[in-house]
């Protein structure tokens, strides 16, 4: 999976840490590394919002690559 705050804060695919999680309404959200996870835990659900409207712009081919 991606970084829930590269997509968010940057509109850019990063990767995730699969320990580095949070569940948020019953989905699965990733960070890149612990200094990345404070600052989402700041504004998750900016960061969220934001992260859904970047999403679409992402070509279909590297969103899950």
């Amino acid at each position: 999976g991606h970084c829930a705050w590269a997509l968010g804060a940057n509109g850019a695919l990063a990767p995730g840490d699969p320990q580095l999680y949070k569940v948020v309404d019953g989905k699965l959200y990733l960070n890149f590394n612990k200094q990345v996870q404070q600052m989402w835990l700041k504004d998750i659900a900016g960061f969220i919002t934001k992260a859904d409207s970047s999403w679409a712009g992402i070509p279909d081919g590297k969103r899950f690559g």
